[in-house]
Order: C-alpha cells, then structure tokens, then sequence
C-alpha cells in the first residue's frame, strides 16, 4: 500500500502536467498588441491614391487584438481576433465648390478589424513551436464618411446636392509566421490587400505587421 501511495504521488504531477499541456478540444481567449508597418505599394500606385485620406498613414500604427482560438487538434486551431486602433478617420468630404474645389475634414477615431485564422504548430524546437498561420481580415470598420456631391448645369450653376454614406472598407489575406511558447507568442507577417477605394483602379498593396500575444485563460 505504501508503495502504491508513493507510485501514485510520483504520477500524479507527470499527469497534471500533461493535462495542463494539451490543447486539444479547448478553446485559449488571448490578448496581444500589434504594429502595422507602413504599407507597400507597386510603383506608381499612390500617385493615383485619391484626394480624399493617405492610405499610409491609415493602415499603419499600433494596434490592440483580443481574440480565441480553438483547437481541433494538439497543433491545429481555428481563430477569430477582434482589433481596435485609433487612426485617422475622413468624415467629410464636401464637393459642392465649383470647378474642381474640393473640402473635406478628417479627424480620427476608432477602427475594428475582423480576423478569421487557421493556424498550426510545427514542433522543431526542443522548447517553444515554430507557427504558421493564414486567414482572411476584414479591415477598416467604422471609417464611414459623409461625401455629399452637387449637379452643375451648363453655365456652372449649382441645380442639385446629393449626400451618401462611404468607407474605406476593405479585404485582406493574411499571412504569419513566428515562435510560440508557453502561453506567449510572437509572429511577423503581412495583409495583402484585395480592392480598396483608395486608388482609381484595381491595385494591391501589403501592409506588414508584428505581433505580440498571450493566452489568458484556458476553457
């Protein structure tokens, strides 16, 4: 009996320990901060950005991520991250003037992003995981903005106003890679932009990224 009291007090931590380790069917909440670097563009694309915002400067900057993966398997997961940044908003954009006159204000507030990730765990190093993870981001929410626009006729006088509702929506692919271990970790990648309306024709940029997070709770 007291042998088995002792064999049972030896396995007891060994198998608490590899609960505490597995990740398998259980769902991590994480919080983390990220920085999106200045965006990168083919030759020749901003000078066909419009008037009205600088693509650079709102898509870049610190960023807060609060988000949960669940795990399908030991190193494979699916996640959804929530982002917020303040940024530089456009919310006016006043095309009443004759000619080709043009007002518009801006002034910042809060953005939201919508990320939605596979990720996996390659075990190659002897403490800590190489990651790998892809998604699709949904980037820019809550920057609407008032344009209002007016109908001239033929001796430039002013017959007609119209105002609408636009944003500076848009999609991304996601791609990251980093090291993770423990509960925290840290990953370098990119936002390969789909359509935007920020350039008169269709162009992509990247916007790359480093990030930094924590899983908080396990359940």
């Amino acid at each position: 009996m007291k042998k088995l009291t002792l064999i049972l007090l030896f396995l007891l931590p060994l198998y608490l320990a590899a609960q505490d380790n597995s990740r398998e069917k259980n769902f991590f909440l994480n919080l983390g901060a990220e920085y999106r670097i200045t965006p990168i563009h083919r030759s020749g694309d901003q000078a066909i950005a419009t008037d009205f915002i600088n693509p650079d400067l709102q898509n870049s900057g610190p960023v807060l991520n609060v988000g949960v993966d669940y795990y399908i398997l030991q190193n494979f997961s699916l996640g959804f991250k929530t982002s917020v940044r303040y940024d530089l908003i456009t919310t006016k954009v006043d095309e009443t003037g004759t000619g080709s006159e043009v007002n518009y204000e801006t002034e910042r507030g809060l953005m939201f992003g919508y990320h939605f990730n596979l990720n996996y765990h390659f075990q190659v190093f002897k403490k800590g995981d190489l990651l790998v993870r892809a998604g699709l981001s949904l980037l820019n929410r809550n920057s609407e903005y008032v344009r209002t626009e007016s109908t001239f006729n033929e001796e430039g006088e002013v017959v007609d106003t119209t105002s609408s509702i636009d944003n500076y929506n848009f999609t991304a692919n996601k791609l990251s890679v980093g090291y993770g271990k423990g509960r925290s970790k840290i990953m370098m990648g990119v936002y390969i932009s789909r359509n935007t309306k920020y350039f008169d024709e269709k162009t992509t940029f990247i916007i790359p990224f480093l990030c930094y997070s924590f899983d908080v709770a396990k359940f």
